[in-house]
């Protein structure tokens, strides 16, 4: 465990500080200090905040506005955080952004579980309203990781904000406890929630990639319902399954092992325009013979089933970054969002994926972020942007700039 408060790393008009302390006051107070401190005397105009879950939330935020004194706080509890020094765990990371060209406008949508599709559409008509005139580039979000309906969710947004707009979305973790995960929006810290940015005055750009590659043939769900598959070829879905992974065992054991390993064998939906897979992770595996997964499974989708390797998933890393910039003249900041389960099954190396980032991005690009419990945005970080969807083991990396 780190002793100090860090600052790690400045960009012209971005700053990042870190803190290992363990009250979170003083966590997030000394992240805070030392970010604004490396912008010499510029105020920030927003904070993105990526906390331990094992920190008192409400208590770090806190800590963190006590130094900013108001400015826009949003991100959210994590699963290890990611800093420009390397992946970390148990720290408050701060990126600190005073970049006057930059507009970044907040939006709040509250009980995901209980109308997903009207969180959505309410964190992005706030965002939104806030916008003012500043021309819009795109829109991050921060949701539960622990709450499922996001394709309901992301219809929501496409509601407000259309189709050609890029759009990416992180769900927050809890360190694999499964209990509890937190967004960050208005300066405060919310559950079962889902916490929208818009930006403006500049330009985003996304890279999504996984590191998985399909071991069967072409396989059609014949009988589902919402996020559950009954039959695969006609026969129970899980003795499909199992014919490849042996899931029995695989469903057995506490939470966080249980997860982790059905997640290293996902179902990918090819996506019939771009050959690309669509992920969805098996979360369970029920005794009348059905699959529970993380997003929509519609009855006559094809998929396969796939398996990842290290070196797919570090090439992947490098894809994503790769698309993210491609369309940007120059990159203020990026962030990254890697999946808790492609780092802990595939990658297994504590900087592999930040390693794979920098070498796409250059030196002196400040990069942040967090391990997460799923990914969104555009497959293969194309248009059209309404092809975003919701996916879990994935390398999300979203670059700011112009």
């Amino acid at each position: 465990m780190t002793t100090q408060a860090q600052g790690i790393q400045a960009g012209q008009s971005v700053a990042v500080g870190l803190s290992g302390l363990t009250d979170p006051s003083t966590a997030g107070s000394q992240a805070a200090r030392m970010a604004t401190k490396q912008l010499e005397g510029r105020r920030p105009r927003c904070a993105i905040v990526f906390g331990s879950s094992w920190f008192d939330q409400e208590v770090l935020l806190r800590g963190v506005d006590s130094v900013l004194d108001g400015v826009p706080i949003v991100g959210g509890s994590t699963a290890g955080e990611l800093t420009p020094d390397g992946p970390q765990s148990h720290t408050c990371v701060v990126v600190a952004i005073a970049d006057d060209r930059l507009v970044m406008s907040i939006g709040l949508g509250e009980r995901i579980q209980n109308n997903p599709r009207l969180a959505g559409h309410e964190a992005a008509q706030q965002a939104m309203r806030q916008l003012n005139q500043s021309t819009r580039s795109g829109l991050l979000f921060f949701g539960d990781g622990l709450a499922t309906g996001y394709d309901e969710v992301m219809h929501g947004i496409h509601e407000v904000l259309g189709t050609s707009s890029v759009m990416a979305g992180a769900l927050m973790g809890d360190d694999l406890r499964f209990t509890r995960t937190y967004q960050y929006g208005h300066n405060r810290a919310h559950t079962g929630s889902v916490v929208a940015v818009v930006f403006g005055g500049g330009r985003i750009g996304v890279g999504l990639e996984h590191g998985f590659s399909p071991i069967s043939k072409l396989r059609q769900i014949t009988r589902a319902h919402g996020n559950i598959i009954y039959e695969i070829d006609g026969q129970p879905a899980a003795s499909v399954y199992k014919e490849y992974f042996g899931a029995d065992e695989l469903a057995l054991g506490p939470m966080p092992t249980r997860i982790t390993a059905l997640s290293m064998y996902p179902i990918g939906i090819r996506h019939e325009l771009s050959g690309r897979y669509l992920l969805r992770s098996v979360l369970g595996i029920s005794k009348d013979g059905s699959l529970s997964c993380t997003g929509q499974m519609p009855v006559g989708e094809w998929l396969q089933m796939m398996i990842g390797t290290r070196d797919l998933a570090l090439q992947a890393a490098s894809l994503a970054a790769q698309q993210a910039v491609q369309m940007l003249r120059t990159v203020r900041f990026v962030l990254v969002f890697d999946s808790i389960v492609r780092q802990r099954a595939l990658v297994k190396e504590p900087a592999g994926t930040l390693q794979r980032v920098r070498e796409t991005v250059g030196p002196s690009v400040p990069i942040v972020g967090c391990y997460t419990y799923g990914e969104l945005g555009p497959l293969g970080g194309t248009a059209p942007f309404g092809m975003s969807a919701p996916q879990i083991g994935c390398c999300l990396v979203v670059a700011v700039g112009s």
